[in-house]
């Protein structure tokens, strides 16, 4: 069966390229899994430090395999993304690069991500309202990132938003010229890399899991993380 991604390793900067444009990289089951290894990957070498993921010149994703979804649709587990799909849980930081359309579970792979870069003809949404996705990630991480109104219309209609709005509502770090999302999302993770010079310096599993939290829980959290570390105080 051939691999549905490919991936390059740019010094520091691990470079993930979703390869099913046929189909408009949608995410079934193979593709998942070679993700995950993608990831795991990242996660085991002390010499990457951070990750980019793209889907190529015209697509991210456009999201469910939805073929295989609805051969799914009696067995809710099948219908589910894969344990460990989505990158927030790694300790190293992952750039989505985001050009032409990003919907559904492509949506919620760059939302997991931990930045988003996206070309003028970035489009991002939840138009498949109508297949049967029993939960979605999304639905927890959209209203931290944004708030309570913003995801339910983003959730429950189906509209798309371009880049230029998901700028304004905070869920894409940078807009670029079409074609440049790549190009921009690998130059900040090589700055990024240069900055931090080892995983443990992101500390970014504390800043997802203080997100959310009410700000007094998360400062007494935060502070005690820093008395535990060395030198801390």
């Amino acid at each position: 069966m051939p691999e549905l991604l490919s991936y390059q390793e740019h010094g520091p900067v691990l470079v993930v390229r979703l390869e099913r444009p046929g189909s408009g990289n949608a995410l079934n089951r193979q593709l998942q899994s070679e993700l995950i290894a993608a990831w795991e990957h990242l996660e085991a070498d002390d010499a990457l430090l951070v990750g980019v993921v793209h889907g190529g010149a015209n697509v991210f994703s456009v999201g469910h395999d939805v073929p295989e979804l609805l051969d799914a649709a009696d067995d809710s587990s099948l219908a589910a993304p894969l344990d460990g799909l989505f990158p927030h849980t790694l300790s190293k930081p992952v750039i989505a690069a985001v050009e032409g359309k990003c919907y559904g579970l492509g949506f919620e792979l760059a939302l997991a991500c931990d930045l988003r870069m996206a070309a003028e003809d970035a489009r991002f949404g939840f138009p498949d309202t109508n297949l049967p996705v029993s939960y979605r990630l999304a639905s927890v991480l959209l209203p931290r990132m944004t708030n309570v109104g913003i995801s339910l219309d983003l959730l429950l209609t189906g509209e798309v938003m371009d880049a230029r709005q998901m700028q304004r509502l905070r869920l894409v770090s940078r807009v670029t010229a079409t074609g440049e999302s790549l190009s921009q999302a690998v130059e900040t993770a090589g700055e990024m890399a240069r900055r931090f010079k080892s995983a443990g310096a992101f500390k970014k599993q504390q800043i997802w899991q203080f997100s959310g939290l009410p700000p007094v829980t998360a400062l007494n959290l935060a502070r005690s993380a820093a008395t535990a570390a060395p030198g801390g105080g």
